[in-house]
């Protein structure tokens, strides 16, 4: 009987170590791939910065496939949350969203800036009438005459002061949203002894280039563990394989598979910079930039040495 009980204790406790081993502990919420926090020896928060029109990104940019294109149906069909940014605190209304899509400035107000506006032009204006000279013409003996006039005779009423007419709300379509702001954390894992790159966000921008104030703006931030899961979900979201048109891979693949490239814009710190605050947008930011990303490597590469 004690023989019996003792065996029971021994495979009870090589049960649970092995559901232990199993469960993740204080996954991360954000990451599609989580790693145990046992298991961290290192990790530095990253920001990168994807230009979906550069040539190596250009599979996750195909025509009527771009990557913007899936993350606005898929907010629109409810199956992606919006955030405000990539704290992934506040989230956003589908209002909220589509707000954030409209065209601003000059295109929507007609061609037209505020100032311009404000100045009185466009609008449905008419020219101001002339003024009354007494209701008729000289008769020469100091009276007047009616004259009749014909619609065929009176003078063409010129409506080149008339304003625009202002069309309905216009939207960025997703062939102009072609910027990715990638956040995530390099992780150096002890029992691998490897290098990994945990997503935790994916940050939709405006190009500075489509924007009316020659700023970046953010459209929404995603959770990359719902965006992950629906790529999976959604056979269409492919990476373009354009030399071989059978090797086509979804979009979650591509992104495990690192297919894209994107610059290193910022590490964590206190000051909380980028290294363009640093260093400005020039050849020094860029050298950082790469510095950074050596760094890393050597990291992992050290893991080996010792």
């Amino acid at each position: 009987m004690k023989l019996n009980y003792s065996l029971w204790v021994v495979i009870c406790l090589v049960s649970f170590g092995a559901w232990a081993q199993e469960t993740s502990t204080n996954p991360n919420p954000n990451s599609a791939h989580p790693i145990d926090e046992a298991d961290i020896q290192y990790r530095a928060q990253i920001w990168r910065r994807m230009d979906l029109n550069e040539k190596i990104n250009q599979p996750f940019f195909a025509e009527n496939n771009q990557i913007s294109k899936f993350l606005i149906d898929g907010v629109k069909a409810g199956l992606l949350t919006p955030y405000s940014n990539d704290s992934l605190n506040t989230k956003l209304s589908l209002e909220q969203f589509l707000d954030r899509l409209k065209l601003k400035g000059k295109l929507e107000n007609g061609g037209l800036t505020a100032e311009e506006i404000a100045a009185g032009f466009g609008g449905d204006t008419k020219p101001a009438a002339a003024p009354a000279t007494g209701g008729g013409a000289d008769d020469g003996w100091g009276g007047t005459k009616k004259t009749e006039t014909s619609k065929a005779e009176k003078p063409a009423v010129d409506d080149f002061d008339k304003g625009p007419v202002v069309a309905g709300v216009e939207y960025y379509i997703p062939k102009q949203l072609s910027i990715l702001e990638i956040k995530e954390d390099a992780i150096i894992d002890r029992k691998r002894s490897r290098l990994y790159f945990d997503i935790q966000a994916i940050t939709l921008k405006i190009p500075a280039s489509q924007s009316d104030a020659g700023l970046e703006d953010i459209v929404a931030s995603f959770r990359f563990k719902d965006v992950y899961k629906y790529f999976k979900s959604n056979p269409n979201c492919i990476w373009f394989n354009s030399t071989n048109e059978m090797q086509h891979r979804n979009m979650a693949d591509a992104f495990d598979l690192r297919f894209f490239s994107a610059r290193i814009i910022k590490k964590g710190n206190a000051a909380n910079k980028d290294i363009f605050d640093q260093f400005g947008d020039g050849k020094e930011a860029l050298k950082k930039s790469q510095k950074l990303e050596q760094q890393l490597q050597d990291k992992e590469a050290e893991m080996w040495e010792n």
